[in-house]
């Protein structure tokens, strides 16, 4: 059974993550929805978020994953794109 979640990557840029999803393995025929074993990964547009003066750009990513490696799969996408602000 697939487990499926959506979430919005801020300040992250779109070809970081397509390049994240082949090279663990992933392949895809529109840049968009991106296969795996026993995954499947589901890319958005880049979006542009206007709070007052600041722009703030996020894709939404949808995951969907066989319910016993969800988790693991997830720790490791986050671990990849944690980020540390300064």
């Amino acid at each position: 059974m697939l487990k499926t979640q959506t979430f919005k990557m801020g300040e992250i840029n779109r070809k970081e993550l397509i390049e994240y999803f082949l090279k663990i393995g992933g392949l895809t025929e529109d840049e968009e929805t991106f296969k795996g074993p026993y995954w499947e990964v589901i890319v958005g547009p880049l979006i542009w978020t206007e709070y007052k003066m600041l722009k703030i750009r996020h894709v939404s990513i949808t995951f969907n994953v066989e319910e016993d490696k969800f988790d693991d799969f997830i720790a490791a996408f986050h671990l990849n794109f944690l980020r540390c602000g300064g």
